[in-house]
C-alpha cells in the first residue's frame, strides 16, 4: 500500500532527527505563518475531540443501519491514535524536544474524514470510481486542513503531518478490510445473506 511506503521512507528518513528537512523548509515557506484560524482548526484534531466526534459518526452509522461501520467509526480513529502515539518513540523525531513523526492531530482528522467518506458512501451506494474520489477527498480535506493548520503553527514538521496522514489511511482501509470479512452473524444480516428460507 502507497501510504505504508510513503510512511516508511519519511520515518526511516526522519528517525532520530530534530531538524527540517530540505523538503519541510521548502514546504513551511510556502505555507507561512498566520494563526488565528489555524487555531480554530487545530482543535478537532485533539484527542478528546477525535474521540467525541469518532462517537457521533458511530451514532449516525448505528441509526442508519450500518453496524460496521459504527464498529469502524471508533476502531479506525483509535487504533490510528495507538499507532501514531506508538510510533512516536520508536522513531523518535522531535520539533521543539516533543516527539514529532508522526503527527497524532493529522491522523485523528484523516480518520475521521475516511469514515465520514465511507459512510456517505455506503448511505448514496455510490459506484466505485465515485467512491474512490470520495475516500480520497475526505482524506484530503481533513487531513489537509489539519496539516496546513500544525504546519502554520509550527506545531509539525510538514513531513510529520505525511506521517500522520499515511497511517490513518492504512489504519482505518485496513480496519475496513477486515470488518467487511467478518462473518455476518446477526439474524437480520444472515437472512439477507441467505435468501428467503
Amino acid at each position: 500500500m502507497l501510504a505504508l511506503l510513503v510512511f516508511g521512507f519519511f520515518g526511516a528518513r526522519y528517525a532520530d532527527d530534530s531538524s527540517a528537512g530540505r523538503l519541510d523548509r521548502r514546504l513551511q515557506s510556502l505555507v507561512g505563518n498566520n494563526p488565528s484560524p489555524a487555531d480554530a482548526v487545530i482543535v478537532f484534531g485533539n484527542p478528546v475531540t477525535v474521540v467525541v466526534l469518532a462517537a457521533l459518526l458511530a451514532g449516525v452509522a448505528f441509526a442508519l443501519g450500518h453496524r460496521r461501520l459504527a464498529a469502524l467509526a471508533i476502531l479506525g480513529p483509535g487504533l490510528t491514535g495507538v499507532a501514531t502515539t506508538g510510533l512516536k518513540p520508536i522513531i523518535g523525531r522531535t520539533i521543539d524536544g516533543g516527539l514529532a513523526f508522526p503527527s497524532g492531530h493529522t491522523g485523528g482528522a484523516t480518520a475521521l474524514g475516511v469514515v465520514a467518506a465511507l459512510l456517505l458512501i455506503t448511505v448514496l451506494r455510490t459506484a466505485s470510481g465515485t467512491s474512490a474520489l470520495l475516500i480520497a477527498a475526505g482524506a484530503g480535506v481533513s487531513g489537509g486542513a489539519m496539516a496546513l493548520a500544525l504546519v502554520t503553527e509550527r506545531i509539525h514538521y510538514p513531513t510529520d503531518t505525511v506521517g500522520g496522514f499515511c497511517v490513518a489511511v492504512a489504519v482505518v482501509l485496513t480496519c475496513a478490510l477486515v470488518l467487511e470479512r467478518l462473518p455476518r452473524r446477526t439474524s437480520i444480516e444472515g437472512r439477507a445473506s441467505s435468501g428467503p428460507s
